[in-house]
């Protein structure tokens, strides 16, 4: 059984078929669902409790979902993806890590980091 439930937020299309081909393959890594709507997602997170969600954002911005997220969640991880080839890993703590990525697979690594099991 996987360890690690990964949500998928409002990702552009062509992100979340390569992180779920990326993660496919993965015994520990499964994807539990996708939610494009904020409401819809942060309903998602506890439904099917999640460890991780991953959605977009803008270069060096905090989207507003993972305030939330965390707030509603604490528990929860999420995973920021930028266009320009980095994501950003917020957890109840007050550190952020940020990690770059160029391939769908090493996107899936820094989900499977997200969760502490590669730190």
């Amino acid at each position: 059984m996987p360890s690690i439930r990964v949500l998928l937020g409002a990702l552009p299309a062509t992100v979340r078929n390569a992180i779920s081909a990326a993660v496919d393959g993965w015994a520990d890594v499964e994807v539990v669902g996708v939610a494009d709507r904020p409401a819809e997602l942060l309903r998602a997170a506890g439904a099917l409790d999640a460890d991780v969600v991953v959605v977009a954002t803008v270069a060096g911005g905090l989207p507003g979902i993972a305030t939330h997220l965390i707030d509603q969640y604490p528990e929860i991880r999420v995973l920021a993806v930028t266009g320009a080839g980095t994501a950003l890993s917020y957890r109840l703590r007050p550190q952020l890590d940020e990690v770059s990525f160029a391939t769908p697979d090493e996107l899936a690594a820094a989900i499977r980091a997200s969760d502490g099991l590669d730190m």
